[in-house]
């Protein structure tokens, strides 16, 4: 499978679970990467707010030239620079940290000529989307890259096979005989390197946007690292004209751009200053954060322009933050990843009750277990757990047990490895009991001593629990309305517990923008310019992100960055 495959096997092979973790997280762009320096709220403060401008730099020690600026090397900014190299013009990138940001495993595309044998409608999944999105998502953001992703997909597909990457189509939802309410749309590519193995493992994964530089830099585009951009450029009539950026020992530089500018820095998840002011219930009860340099750059030097910032603040936050004992919310970040925290077995509070359907959108289960006391919620499982999560059936980066072959991307998120009951015991369970953050014991008893019940918590749990296992052998959840099939018992030992509370992974309301990804001023009119993508763009989940629509957003990242560079450069 070639050298990139055996160096990552063995890399991954060599490091404990949590180092491992860290490592993947690299790579998948899921787990917690390296802590940022962003300040803190208070800190933040002393200088002044995230919203103030400051003064244009005068002191600029060099001017570049180029037809367009990309402003982040990611999921937007590569795709954008890419195809804008392709069409023959000048590129610059401009990236604030020291290499290309990392890929995502899953690219959300409708109705690509690739897969001519799966076709969504577009407005069954529009409408799907508003009403899990209270209702205000932008609907023309959706037709658009309803419409267009599958251009985009074929492109990428046209740019990297070269490369040797493949776009094998992950597919699989629940059985309609036993989930026939279960909406799953066919929309997730998953690229890989040289050979796509359905069943697991596929250690090239991950690796299209490497590939992708490799194009960029072939074709003459340039990504200049550690250059954080500063301010943009605007012309009397408030065109979007440059940046300006900081360059190491060079100081400041400005970088003309005859065509315009496009902005994809990530979104604002590791700037503390504007996560509390912008939402601070949805992100409070976290304990991990997987953004590094995401500082919200891109948004903030837009608005200085004169764009919007869009109503409603959310981030995308898993639920599967593991809690030790002592582990504490928000910065700096302590907790640890768990997989499994994303199944649907039992939750209950601090005093032992149940509180909610436990099947629901990654978001709205992290957000169900913030409302409760302490601001997380137990996961409770017993030794039946592998039957449970295979009749559970979950898609998407949850999924623990093996789909049918051909039909997914049958390996680990985290580390790539093959799907099976002994990996998920060796480097998920295990490593976590060790560390005391899994509690395993034989009875229910020591169980709620454990996770530190007293007597009536005790009490309270045990009675939970017999009701929830009487639910589950009558197959209706009359208490919250689960489906039967992702019911479990709690009767077999050895018994399981955990506290789960948020990881963040990124901020998911931005800037409003047209369907060409130009920012609107107040009065609705585009800054002549300037187009901004990604993480950095509202429209799409002001408050909540659909966790069944596999992909979708490193789908839109790409689509409307690929809009963006064709619209400036005046391409169809």
């Amino acid at each position: 499978m070639g050298e990139n495959t055996i160096s990552r096997r063995n890399f991954l092979a060599g490091l404990t679970a949590t180092g491992a973790l860290a490592a993947a997280g690299a790579l998948a762009g899921c787990a917690p990467q390296t802590k940022s320096d962003a300040k803190t709220g208070k800190d933040a403060d002393a200088e002044g707010s995230w919203r103030d401008k400051p003064a244009m730099p005068t002191n600029i020690a060099k001017t570049l030239e180029a037809d367009l600026v990309v402003v982040g090397a990611g999921n937007g900014g590569l795709v954008a620079a890419t195809t804008a190299a392709q069409n023959g013009v000048k590129v610059i990138v401009l990236e604030k940290g020291g290499d290309i940001a990392a890929a995502r495993e899953a690219i959300g595309a409708l109705n690509s000529k690739l897969e001519p044998d799966h076709y969504e409608d577009p407005v069954k999944l529009m409408n799907h989307a508003n009403m899990t999105q209270s209702g205000d998502a932008n609907m023309l953001m959706y037709k658009t890259w309803a419409e267009q992703s599958g251009e985009m997909m074929e492109w990428m597909k046209e740019t990297l096979e070269p490369k040797g990457m493949l776009f094998p189509f992950e597919w699989h939802c629940p059985s309609p005989e036993i989930a026939p309410e279960a909406y799953y749309p066919a929309m997730c590519y998953n690229p890989c390197l040289d050979e796509y193995n359905p069943d697991g493992p596929n250690y090239t994964s991950y690796m299209h946007l490497e590939k992708m530089r490799e194009v960029l830099e072939e074709l003459g585009g340039e990504i200049m690292f550690l250059t954080p951009a500063q301010q943009l450029v605007q012309d009397d009539s408030g065109k979007v004209t440059g940046v300006i950026a900081e360059n190491g020992d060079e100081g400041f530089i400005q970088v003309n751009a005859k065509s315009g500018v496009i902005v994809c820095t990530g979104g604002y998840g590791a700037n503390q200053e504007m996560l509390q002011d912008l939402c601070p219930g949805n992100s409070a009860w976290c304990v991990l954060n997987s953004s590094n340099t995401e500082e919200g750059d891109g948004i903030r030097m837009a608005l200085w322009a004169g764009a919007q910032l869009e109503a409603g603040g959310g981030c995308m936050i898993w639920n599967r933050g593991i809690m030790n004992d002592d582990t504490n919310f928000g910065a700096p970040y302590t907790g640890d990843i768990f997989l499994p925290g994303s199944q649907p077995f039992l939750h209950v509070n601090m005093n032992g009750e149940r509180f909610m359907n436990e099947d629901q959108c990654y978001p709205m289960s992290y957000a169900a277990g913030a409302n409760q006391p302490g601001h997380f919620s137990w996961i409770v499982w017993d030794g039946t757990y592998w039957e449970d999560i295979q009749r559970f059936d979950t898609c998407g980066c949850s999924r623990l047990a093996p789909a049918p072959s051909g039909t997914a991307f049958n390996a680990d998120v985290y580390d790539c490895e093959a799907m099976s009951k002994e990996h998920l015991d060796s480097f998920w369970l295990e490593p976590r009991i060790e560390s005391g953050a899994l509690k395993k014991c034989d009875t229910l008893d020591e169980l709620a001593e454990a996770m530190g019940f007293d007597a009536e918590r005790t009490a309270t749990f045990k009675a939970t629990i017999e009701r929830y296992n009487q639910l589950a052998a009558v197959g209706k959840d009359e208490d919250f309305g689960k489906e039967a099939y992702r019911m479990s018992t709690v009767a077999e030992p050895p018994f399981y517990a955990a506290r789960i509370a948020g990881a963040l992974l990124v901020t998911i309301h931005g800037v409003i923008t047209d369907t060409n990804s130009q920012p609107l001023r107040e009065d609705g009119s585009p800054i002549e310019g300037l187009y901004v993508c990604g993480n950095d763009q509202g429209g799409f989940y002001p408050h909540n992100y659909p966790s069944n629509f596999t992909g979708i957003n490193a789908g839109r990242t790409a689509t409307f960055s690929r809009i963006a560079a064709k619209h400036a450069l005046g391409i169809a």
